[in-house]
């Protein structure tokens, strides 16, 4: 019998979020356990997100706990259906363990904000700079798995053919530009591409030029999406343990205070894109 896998994004942020609006109703995980006819466990177990909820039992709980926020309502409601679909992600799960919850995330954003310091990020690649960047990742990848990494990325990217696509702002430091990924004609096309969507008023991307001086993103690059419901809004970032997400209203608040500071410092578009089109013609 295999190990169950980890709780997804989807699983943490839809328990974190019963367990606050039980909290704020003032009532124990007992009485939780009461309204939903089930045992104490089950709640504990949904609430880390161990365990999925059904609809109907989720509506039963946000009753018991006084919700009344339409909006907030079907928000949650849609993230436990959504853990019972199976998506184009599923073929792409095992050789890209992270593909389910970025899905998730990118499907379910209104606004996607995003501030990378080295790397192009992941919906601006082109499929060039994808392959050299998993042929020396942070995992030893085979060719056909290069190749399913790359074609799960560029499925992702279908996001901005949606009717509805999210408000995407990038801002990049200015390394970004310069870090030559997969060799000069690789980056070159990378760039170009960039350069394209931006063009095309499907993304904003600005620039942080290296004489900004110190700020708050040197710590790290971040993405934030937001959603429909702002206390539902996610901040990811990811490392070599993997991908970390904050998801607290304070933590998410502190976040947006950083990228609306590095845009205020960025070039503004007309201006980034210039520099960004002197980097594809360089000797």
């Amino acid at each position: 019998m295999g190990r169950k896998p980890p709780p997804t994004i989807r699983q943490k942020r839809l328990g974190a979020e019963l367990r606050r609006l039980r909290e704020a109703a003032g009532m124990s995980g007992e009485h939780a356990a009461a309204a939903l006819e089930c045992g104490q466990a089950k709640i504990s177990r949904i609430e880390t997100g161990a365990n999925g909820i059904r609809p109907f039992e989720l509506r039963g709980l946000l009753k018991a706990y006084g919700v009344t926020d339409q909006e907030l309502i079907e928000s949650l409601v849609e993230m436990a259906k959504e853990g019972r679909r199976q998506g184009w992600w599923n073929q792409y799960a095992k050789a890209f363990p992270g593909i389910v919850d970025l899905a998730h995330l990118e499907s379910t954003a209104v606004c996607i904000r995003t501030w990378q310091t080295v790397l192009v990020p992941g919906l601006l690649q082109a499929p060039g700079y994808m392959r050299a960047l998993f042929r020396r990742g942070r995992r030893a990848y085979t060719e056909a798995e290069v190749e399913q990494c790359v074609q799960a990325r560029t499925a992702r990217q279908q996001v901005f053919e949606k009717a509805d696509p999210p408000e995407y702002r990038a801002v990049l430091y200015e390394a970004v530009l310069h870090a030559c990924v997969g060799g000069e004609t690789v980056m070159r096309r990378q760039l170009e591409h960039i350069a394209e969507l931006a063009e095309s008023g499907r993304v904003s991307v600005r620039v942080v030029p290296f004489g900004s001086g110190a700020h708050g993103g040197l710590d790290g690059s971040f993405v934030l999406y937001g959603t429909a419901c702002p206390g539902l809004d996610v901040v990811l970032m990811d490392g070599l343990a993997g991908p970390t997400h904050l998801d607290q209203e304070e933590e998410v608040r502190r976040y947006r205070g950083v990228f609306d500071g590095l845009t205020s410092l960025a070039l503004d578009p007309a201006r980034s894109l210039e520099m960004i089109r002197k980097h594809t013609v360089r000797p």
